[in-house]
């Protein structure tokens, strides 16, 4: 890998897109959740997922009121473009039998997201899960997970963030 590709590779935020996001980002070209796929897609910012995921992301597309905007064969093919462009990450050290995690969390089908922060090292957890991941934050909108310490932010904060840093 050439020097300079190699320093854009490490420069990128390292981030994890909730399943809210990416439907959110599918159902509308408009918006932040689009904006953030949009970043990804510029590569501008690398996303990590992984099977338990990726299987996430498909499930979820069968919901009714997203299959009467757009058809699965179209979502998947979406979703497979987004994931061409991501890391996959082996999870090494998964929290799902973690019962002060599940405390937390409340809904064990958000701790595979926990699972790929925390196995990628990302910075970023971008949800629109008000019920669960968001709830889980402290004040400075940041969760440590066994020393991993990222933030849990919506797109919109996400991308303010992420502008605002691209200023300094």
């Amino acid at each position: 890998m050439g020097a300079n590709r190699k320093k854009a590779k490490e420069t990128r935020p390292r981030i994890v897109i909730d399943t809210s996001v990416l439907i959110a980002a599918l159902l509308s070209p408009k918006g932040y959740a689009f904006d953030v796929i949009s970043l990804l897609a510029e590569r501008k910012v690398q996303h990590y997922y992984s099977s338990s995921t990726k299987s996430e992301y498909y499930r979820v597309t069968t919901y009714p009121k997203v299959v009467k905007r757009i058809p699965p064969a179209v979502s998947r093919i979406r979703i497979d473009a987004v994931l061409a462009m991501s890391t996959r990450v082996t999870i090494k050290r998964s929290f799902q039998n973690s019962k002060a995690l599940l405390e937390k969390v409340r809904d064990p089908k958000d701790v595979p997201f926990l699972d790929v922060a925390y196995n990628s090292k990302a910075e970023f957890l971008i949800t629109y899960d008000r019920k669960h991941l968001l709830k889980i934050r402290d004040r400075n909108k940041k969760f440590k997970l066994n020393g991993h310490e990222f933030y849990i932010l919506t797109p919109e904060e996400f991308i303010r963030l992420y502008k605002k840093r691209k200023k300094t």
